[in-house]
Parts: C-alpha cells; sequence; structure tokens
C-alpha cells in the first residue's frame, strides 16, 4: 500500500497523522511517501482535490481525506482496500 501525504511545516495535523501512520505501519506493509504543500507537485495534487488545509492523505494515488485524522479513521480508511 503506497501512501503520499501532503504536510506543511509546523502542522500538527500532519504529525498527528504522520505518527499515526507510523504505528499502523508496525501491523502491514505501507509505503509513505511526503510531499511538501509548497512543492510544485503537492500544489498540483491540492488544487485537484480542492483541499482546503493540510494534511491530505492520499493512498495508492487516491484521495481519501484532509484535516485531522483520529487513529480509528485512519484505520477504517486503509482497511477498504
Amino acid at each position: 500500500m503506497h501512501v503520499t501525504l501532503i504536510t506543511a511545516v509546523d502542522c500538527h495535523l500532519c504529525e498527528e497523522l504522520k505518527n499515526a501512520l507510523k504505528r499502523l505501519a508496525r501491523e502491514r506493509p505501507i509505503d509513505v511517501e511526503e510531499v511538501a504543500w509548497s512543492d510544485d507537485a503537492g500544489r498540483q495534487l491540492v488544487n485537484h482535490d480542492g483541499v482546503p488545509f493540510p494534511p491530505a492523505l492520499y493512498v495508492n494515488g487516491v484521495f481519501r481525506g484532509y484535516g485531522r485524522f483520529s487513529e480509528r479513521r485512519l484505520r477504517h480508511v486503509l482497511s477498504q482496500l
């Protein structure tokens, strides 16, 4: 499973999501790619999907949401794949 995170500097929601992904990666194989909100690739993705603020989560190239992700919500999103 490939996860792309679009993150911003000093974003506490981004850090929470990264930490939750690290915990879940102990249970299942997850390849995490982090892309900066300010990079061209990050801006292109969030503009395309209308994401108003970070973090944005893409799983296997598909937009799955943005903002606060509890570990429960993240588990639910990943279990649907």
